[in-house]
């Protein structure tokens, strides 16, 4: 790209993000992500800021020609623009190099990009979340400690998720066939790569995968009122997958022995609710499960998330 090629794409996406800012109130963040360590706050960027934001993203789009093929897209951009601040503020650039950073930040936005120029965005963005959410969860339950070392994810609090997984690595890596595919097949990875280097790196990628997934579907307006389902979905699909560690351990599970068996089918159909395209999946799978004392998920307290739907 030429001098005067970035300095317009720069000029191009500035334009555009100031429209945004004024006309659809995204200065206004308020989008809390719901997995893991960090809690975003409302922090305004700076001038200098922003500017070095644009510039970075001029040349991640590769091409002024790109910029002026997505820029008329204000889902896109916002999505670009979230993602691009929530890699700021993770540690995953403590892992990798300027090059590595760029070519993963390529790829995840051409996909944002494929996702809005979709005929249905919103299946498309609810199929790669599935898709990365099936990853992180791979690594999210091995990084909560036990107790009583703080969880910051605060994931521990809820049904079926004990912290105890992370003691047990060095053995899932090689009983557990997705973690030990996944792991052989990072691109970290050799014969020396040390082992919990590995699962933080790969925590961190797949966690800004996620939650910038997670960003464009909020953008696109598939979000269930009064709250969102994310947390629920989150719960339930790392609940299943310390379920199906416990098993190549020869665990007994961590949910309570009464619902054990019910409560580990209940929780592994949440994803199917989210690619069916239901309105509000933490709804349909209360109706899917009526009557079950099965632990609402998402919901902290396992005795008040108990529901019946009984007389």
């Amino acid at each position: 790209m030429t001098g005067y090629q970035a300095q317009n794409s720069i000029s191009a996406l500035r334009a555009v993000l100031r429209r945004l800012s004024v006309c659809a109130g995204l200065h206004k963040l308020h989008n809390k992500p719901v997995c893991a360590f960090f809690r975003f706050g409302r922090a305004r960027r700076n001038k200098a800021e922003i500017n070095q934001l644009l510039e970075w993203l001029s040349r991640l789009f590769g091409s002024r020609s790109a910029v002026e093929s997505r820029r008329e897209n204000p889902i896109f951009v916002a999505s670009v623009k979230k993602s691009a601040e929530i890699y700021g503020r993770i540690p995953l650039q403590q892992f990798i190099g300027s090059g590595q950073r760029e070519r993963m930040a390529r790829q995840l936005y051409l996909e944002i990009s494929a996702v809005c120029s979709s005929t249905s965005p919103v299946t498309a963005v609810r199929e790669k979340m599935a898709e990365a959410m099936l990853r992180f969860s791979l690594y999210q339950v091995l990084v909560i400690p036990p107790p009583p070392e703080e969880d910051e994810s605060e994931l521990r609090l809820l049904a079926g998720i004990s912290g105890e997984m992370r003691a047990h690595l060095p053995a899932l890596a090689l009983k557990n066939t997705a973690l030990r595919s996944d792991l052989h097949q990072s691109d970290q990875y050799d014969d020396s790569a040390d082992l919990w280097h590995l699962v933080q790196y790969e925590y961190w990628k797949n966690y800004w995968l996620l939650e910038s997934f997670n960003a464009t579907r909020q953008e696109l307006g598939d979000v269930a009122r009064p709250s969102d389902w994310f947390r629920a979905y989150l719960h339930s699909a790392c609940a299943n997958q310390e379920n199906l560690y416990r098993i190549d351990l020869d665990f007994a599970s961590a949910f309570q022995e009464s619902i054990a068996k019910s409560a580990a089918t209940a929780y592994s159909i949440f994803t199917d609710i989210v690619i069916s395209g239901a309105p509000d999946p933490i709804a349909e799978w209360l109706e899917y499960h009526e009557g079950q004392a099965i632990p609402t998920p998402g919901v902290v307290n396992p005795e008040a998330s108990v529901f019946s739907l009984r007389a």
